[in-house]
């Protein structure tokens, strides 16, 4: 009989989370384990025993949310609690927190009820030990990926005229969608298009931003994300903050430019991509001026996209996470 592995799940609206734990469900690890995905809300006290070999938790730490925390490892004490940090990484707490200790004790509390804490990228792994929020003996740094064939199987960029960008995501201000439209005003559509895919509650302001540039254009959410990449020379990820950047990662497995800015789990990626020194534009500075750089520079290269070494990585990504993923699990059977 396979161990019992219950996610909990606190957010619906975090689509790559949801996308990545679906195809970590879904993978080869399934013969191992029998992973059961459950979304709750982790806010409300409930002195729920779950039936499990072992609880991870994905799910923001908040003071609101300890409480709940407190309850749920009392009534679930001989079971393995282990959490997934998906939310929180250096960048965000530049833009997010006014009050650093008293987040830092958040964190502290947090994690200290969890038997292991999960990173998906090294620079958060590094942020969260450097800040004092984590001891590095609890930290397993499992990282992120997902099972990308479908982007694998596209075909590589075919250089166009006008340059072809899309982005996608949360329309949220982490994502930064407001500097890239914005960087759009300084090219005609003769130059350069953008397509941005996604929802959120910035949806109604990016709409007001883009209404008098025809070059830009807001298409709601997709559930194709191999097939609209396929419509790319390159994708933006303007991300104020990205612990990993799932996005990233699909769009390098599609053979697809990517310009970022080089911090958190996007830092990670980036120095992949540069071992064969192509396929990337590094947003220097991130603002609608270092936006409208990256993007002209890419539009004035000789050489765009990702060649099939880099593509193939993803996929080799994919299974030394799962690797991580077994050893970590089998600790606790």
């Amino acid at each position: 009989m396979r161990p019992k592995v219950i996610h909990l799940i606190d957010d619906v609206k975090l689509g790559g989370v949801n996308l990545a734990l679906e195809s970590l469900a879904a993978s080869r690890l399934n013969q191992h384990f029998d992973f059961q995905l459950r979304h709750i809300e982790l806010s409300q006290l409930q002195l729920t025993r779950y039936d499990a070999n072992i609880i991870v938790i994905h799910g923001a730490i908040s003071w609101r949310k300890i409480p709940a925390l407190v309850i749920l490892k009392l009534a679930n004490r001989s079971t393995p609690l282990l959490y997934q940090e998906h939310h929180y990484c250096r960048e965000f707490m530049r833009h997010c927190v006014r009050h650093p200790y008293r987040f830092k004790l958040m964190l502290k509390l947090g994690y200290r009820l969890m038997d292991k804490v999960l990173t998906v990228s090294d620079q958060q792994a590094d942020w969260l030990v450097e800040f004092g929020a984590l001891n590095e003996k609890k930290v397993a740094r499992v990282g992120q990926a997902k099972e990308l064939a479908n982007c694998i199987a596209l075909t590589g960029v075919k250089p166009y005229t006008p340059l072809r960008l899309v982005a996608y995501g949360r329309l949220a201000k982490q994502k930064g969608f407001d500097l890239l439209i914005q960087a759009m005003a300084n090219f005609s559509e003769q130059e350069v298009t953008l397509a941005i895919a996604g929802d959120g509650e910035d949806r109604e302001s990016l709409l007001q931003l883009a209404k008098s540039m025809p070059q830009v254009t807001l298409v709601g959410e997709v559930d194709d994300v191999a097939a609209f990449l396929n419509t790319a020379d390159a994708v933006v990820i303007p991300s104020r903050w990205e612990p990993f950047g799932l996005t990233c990662m699909e769009s390098i497995a599609a053979g697809r430019h990517v310009i970022l800015p080089e911090i958190d789990g996007l830092a990670d990626q980036i120095a992949e991509l540069s071992k064969h020194q192509q396929g990337y534009e590094v947003i220097e500075s991130l603002s609608v001026e270092g936006i409208t750089q990256a993007i002209t520079r890419v539009q004035n290269g000789n050489q765009i996209g990702i060649n099939g070494e880099q593509r193939q990585a993803t996929q080799q990504a994919w299974e030394k996470m799962l690797v991580r993923w077994q050893q970590l699990l089998a600790q606790y059977l």
